[in-house]
């Protein structure tokens, strides 16, 4: 009887993680998708650990709009989308790294091989400083400061100049 409590118990725990774990991004724009919008209840967080300063853009273009998400944490993430609507950049400051896997959608196993790779070979806590694939990613940073971008170049929109956008 306690062996089939403690397994229940453990399912619960485990369904209760994936419920999160999917929920998590719907907050929050990947790269390559659509940017970030407030929910239909405009009361309700979008997702847990997240909540929208802007249900519009907070800077807009016509190259591209900017989009600001504020997480709970503190930690304040720009979304840069293309006319289109699809997120090319995002930037973060703040004092808690932001879920990259989140960030970076489909981009993420790119970027997971390249830290793999280097972790292999002793590195580890050092800056992030990576374009592979398609994809760029400079992180850094410290507890209470981490700092850094994602983009992928083949979605800037024609015209921008990328260091610009993300001084």
């Amino acid at each position: 009887m306690m062996n089939l409590k403690i397994r229940t118990d453990t399912v619960r725990i485990l369904l209760l993680g994936l419920v999160l774990a999917s929920s998590a991004s719907e907050g929050m724009a990947a790269l390559g998708k659509a940017p970030s919008t407030l929910p239909a209840a405009s009361s309700a967080s979008p997702a847990p650990g997240a909540r929208l300063l802007a249900a519009t853009p907070t800077a807009q273009s016509s190259l591209y709009t900017l989009h600001e998400v504020q997480l709970e944490n503190g930690t304040t993430v720009r979304e840069y989308a293309t006319p289109a609507g699809l997120v090319f950049a995002i930037s973060w400051r703040g004092p808690v790294l932001p879920d990259l896997s989140t960030l970076l959608g489909d981009y993420f196993n790119t970027f997971k091989v390249e830290t793999d790779q280097t972790r292999m070979t002793g590195r580890r806590g050092s800056p992030v400083n990576m374009e592979r694939d398609g994809l760029v990613v400079r992180s850094n940073g410290r507890m209470r400061n981490f700092f850094g971008h994602v983009y992928a170049p083949g979605l800037i929109p024609a015209g921008v100049n990328i260091k610009d956008v993300l001084q």
